[in-house]
């Protein structure tokens, strides 16, 4: 019986954790929904940016198609996560603090911007081939799992360099100078495992992905640890 008591506190922390990610995720999405403006500004700038990049080049190849979609992806990505803070600013940050544990609240951005992100892959690999007038993508389904776990990396860590930008007074400058060093090695893997779906390389392709997995697990795992620490300060 005692055994039992023992158990429960921690079964309801657990329950109460994920019910408050829920809420907060469901939240999101309906804040969102209000002020689609900002959403509708980062498509806006994601296809902008293609369009721009195909007038630029017009002769598209396997490997400039590979590296535009990364390179849009990258910014896009950078954009919306770096807004993820901007409205649990000022008072809105204690009432956060009291309503939410840490953890809820940066899992439940996490999840969001992962959401985000993965419709900015999809807009932009559809937007790229319909410029290109080829399809360049040989293997769609290695692909489309590079865009997930890409997705998932991406967000783990655009998420939390937000929350230290925001809390360093939202400066836009912090965002981009300490996440670019921290995506470089997601990037890498990214653009290799790109790479292979397009045709360039070959042999190593289940490696990207593997690597790939652990980043995401690192920077989740880093992020979880470390949020808290950055959201009382």
């Amino acid at each position: 019986m005692m055994a039992q008591d023992s158990k429960r506190p921690t079964y309801l922390c657990k329950m109460d954790t994920l019910r408050q990610i829920g809420h907060l995720f469901w939240w999101e999405l309906k804040t969102e929904w209000r002020n689609r403006y900002a959403l509708g500004s980062v498509l806006l700038y994601v296809v902008a940016t293609t369009v721009v990049i195909y007038f630029a080049v017009r002769q598209f190849s396997p490997m400039t198609f590979n590296a535009l979609f990364w390179v849009v992806l990258f910014f896009g990505a950078t954009v919306a996560s770096g807004r993820s803070f901007l409205r649990e600013g000022g008072r809105r940050h204690y009432y956060f603090y009291t309503l939410a544990s840490p953890e809820a609240l940066l899992v439940s951005k996490l999840l969001y911007n992962t959401l985000i992100i993965w419709l900015i892959s999809g807009l932009s690999w559809a937007l790229l081939s319909f410029f290109a007038a080829e399809n360049y993508v040989f293997e769609p389904a290695y692909f489309t799992l590079a865009l997930l776990l890409g997705g998932i990396g991406l967000s783990a860590i655009l998420t939390f360099v937000a929350a230290v930008a925001a809390r360093a007074g939202g400066n836009g400058t912090l965002m981009a100078v300490l996440s670019f060093p921290l995506i470089i090695p997601l990037l890498f893997l990214l653009v290799n495992a790109g790479g292979y779906a397009v045709g360039l390389t070959s042999g190593q392709e289940s490696s990207y992905l593997l690597l790939a997995v652990a980043i995401d697990l690192l920077a989740m795992a880093v992020g979880l640890v470390l949020f808290p620490f950055v959201w009382r300060d």
